[in-house]
């Protein structure tokens, strides 16, 4: 009797661990929505291994070209090619068409065909002239229209959000989902703005670019990454000349959620631009959107942890496809 006893009370012990278990996993993953069941988030991680450097995977072949646009100026793209539904990529401020090397092969094979372009001034983008600087949404629908795409999902990562929101709010129709990764998107919120500024020293802009894009924990584990990422930011900056861009349409909350399109928000749980509180906060402002925090990365978490980054992304556009 004492032996099955002791049975049961283990037995209960087990199962109060796993229940246990799987409730910090659940909290831990910072998703909402069960946006990611099953998903490993890297705050699982309980004993010393560090995640695995993943090295630039070998690209697939791509059609590349440059958009003649008004004023001289152009936009450079690749396109894999496909079938499949189309995604478009909208570049950080640091970065171009190049920022992608970690989502392009892996996009591609998971059956979707994928497009990234660089916007004036930024690698293989000419930046025109200062009189006609176009704004971000008629010049993204320029290319759309070039390369025949009708419907297609969109991610804009930090700055590249501007281009997402102004295209949301001047062309919805188009779009079948949006991810904004590490970014307030272009839209002017006095409290949200109000702590932004709070939170970034003045200084904070005369930083190098990697300290300010790249968590401390990437830049210590992974320098080789570092290294690559450096490479990939100088490129981006073309020849340097740039004129600054504005958006087509005045972006408020009213106006984002009224065109009613599956969003989904991932912030990095190490971003010093924006952190995860910020963007839960805006993720509040727009009903039945989804939310992802990927611990330890920094504002670039489409390079430092892709393997989960891909993982969320390649769901989430295959669920509003």
């Amino acid at each position: 009797m004492k032996k099955a006893e002791e049975k049961i009370s283990v037995s209960r012990r087990n199962v109060l661990k796993t229940a246990t278990v799987v409730a910090t996993l659940a909290v831990s993953s910072g998703i909402a929505s069960n946006a990611l069941a099953g998903t490993k988030d890297v705050s699982d991680i309980s004993n010393t291994e560090e995640l695995n450097y993943l090295p630039s995977p070998k690209q697939v072949k791509v059609a590349e070209g440059v958009l003649p646009l008004s004023g001289g100026a152009g936009l450079y793209y690749w396109d894999t090619g496909g079938d499949g539904p189309t995604v478009v990529l909208s570049h950080p401020g640091r970065g171009s068409a190049l920022t992608w090397p970690y989502q392009q092969p892996v996009f591609s094979a998971a059956g979707f065909r994928v497009i990234a372009y660089s916007r004036r001034g930024y690698f293989g983008s000419p930046a025109g002239s200062a009189d006609d600087t176009g704004n971000y949404a008629d010049d993204l629908n320029a290319l759309i229209n070039h390369l025949n795409i009708e419907k297609f999902h969109i991610l804009g990562l930090a700055a590249g959000g501007f281009s997402v929101s102004d295209y949301a709010v001047s062309y919805p129709k188009k779009l079948l989902s949006i991810v904004i990764v590490c970014s307030l998107f272009g839209l002017w919120d006095k409290n949200i703005d109000e702590r932004l500024d709070f939170i970034l020293p003045k200084s904070f802009g005369d930083l190098p670019p990697e300290f300010k894009e790249l968590s401390p924990s990437y830049r210590w584990a992974h320098p080789e990454g570092v290294r690559e990422w450096i490479k990939m930011e100088e490129k981006s900056r073309g020849d340097g000349i740039r004129h600054g861009q504005k958006a087509k349409s005045k972006i408020t909350w009213k106006k984002f959620r009224s065109g009613n399109i599956p969003t989904f928000f991932i912030a990095g749980g190490a971003d010093l631009y924006q952190p995860p509180s910020m963007m839960r906060a805006a993720a509040r402002e727009v009903p039945r959107s989804q939310t992802l925090v990927v611990s330890e990365a920094g504002h670039a978490v489409q390079w430092e942890q892709p393997e989960l980054f891909n993982r969320a992304v390649i769901k989430f556009f295959r669920k509003h496809s």
